[in-house]
């Protein structure tokens, strides 16, 4: 490579800008617009209102359905049959009725209660 063409120089290029320019300024740019915008209101298109509007309900409908199908599949879960702190209540007090009490959500039954003194 030639170290010339890696010289990086911060001025703006004014012929490639003049390009740039001549490409954008390019006469007839209203009736192009004014041609896109009737090509589009005879397809049916409309505004750009009516077509957010239509992707609008589209996207609320499909958040709806994730919440339901999430929700079926959270509810559809089951818990984990024996947990890390059921395990070391268990192998601390030698008792599977201590660890059931001690690492439950829900409160103890009486049986449990019983089961455990009965145990001892």
């Amino acid at each position: 490579m030639n170290p010339e063409s890696k010289a990086f120089s911060a001025e703006p290029d004014r012929v490639l800008g003049a390009e740039l320019r001549a490409l954008l300024d390019r006469p007839g740019e209203a009736e192009f617009v004014a041609a896109v915008m009737a090509g589009a209101a005879a397809a049916g298109v409309g505004s750009t209102r009516a077509v957010l509007g239509r992707w609008a309900r589209l996207a609320v409908a499909g958040l709806i359905v994730a919440a339901v199908g999430s929700a079926l599949v959270i509810r559809s879960t089951t818990e984990p049959a024996a947990t890390l702190d059921t395990e070391w209540v268990a192998a601390a007090t030698g008792s599977a009725a201590a660890a059931a009490l001690f690492t439950s959500q829900n409160a103890p039954d009486a049986t449990v209660l019983y089961a455990s003194v009965e145990s001892n």
